[in-house]
């Protein structure tokens, strides 16, 4: 079983610096030894694996499931299955790789709230799936 995760940086208004503790610390939490954001931001952390596209971690994940993680998805979390073999994309404030990237094979999902508006930050969203994929048995 391998998971992957991939996020974007919230440039406009915090700095990734501070922006990683808030990825990390969940992450790790569900086993999660590294993970990948987008672009590149020049921090020097052990643990994240910049790169410069979303399409660049594409070719480095080839194989693995992807999952897109969207309020615009039509499967909702608690109906989901998850795949064994995963890479779950995470998009950032006004960004949704969903939109721009999806293809067919690609899956969706959507955290459903009371007020559906799709409220979550990506690290947050990241939190709720691990613990979902947990509940269910995929770690």
């Amino acid at each position: 079983m391998t998971v992957k995760i991939a996020g974007h940086w919230e440039l406009s208004w915090r700095s990734p610096l501070e922006e990683f503790s808030d990825w990390w610390h969940p992450l790790k939490e569900f086993g999660i030894p590294e993970f990948y954001m987008s672009p590149v931001s020049g921090i020097d952390k052990s643990r994240v694996l910049e790169r410069r596209s979303i399409d660049d971690v594409f070719l480095e994940t080839e194989g693995l499931t992807r999952v897109y993680v969207d309020e615009a998805a039509t499967i909702s979390l608690p109906d989901f299955i998850h795949p064994e073999n995963a890479l779950y994309i995470f998009g950032r404030t006004s960004y949704s790789p969903y939109i721009t990237h999806k293809k067919e094979g690609d899956l969706a999902v959507k955290i459903p709230t009371v007020s559906n508006q799709g409220g979550f930050w990506g690290h947050t969203a990241a939190a709720v799936l691990l613990y979902d994929r947990f509940l269910k048995g995929g770690f």
